[in-house]
């Protein structure tokens, strides 16, 4: 069964000095699934990444970001890192 995760990405993009960090939520199998379904669409967007997977989301929040759990491979970007 899949569970929700929150996933720290973050992505160096060519040229820059620093890198950026997006927090996400991803529906994944289990935290190191997480970790590589997110990287895995950052790097679609044409950036390395890094993912670190930070926690598995209580149901409240899963309800919150509107996730479907039998949709593996959701990846749901967030606005501020709330996790």
């Amino acid at each position: 069964m899949n569970r929700a995760y929150g996933v720290q990405v973050t992505v160096t993009p060519p040229g820059a000095r620093e890198a950026q960090v997006a927090p996400v939520v991803v529906v994944a199998r289990d935290d190191q699934d997480a970790a590589v379904v997110a990287a895995e669409a950052a790097e679609a967007a044409g950036a390395g990444a890094q993912a670190e997977t930070l926690r598995e989301l209580t149901a409240e929040e899963v309800a919150e970001h509107d996730l479907d759990l039998e949709a593996h491979g959701s990846v749901k970007s967030l606005a501020l890192l709330k996790l």
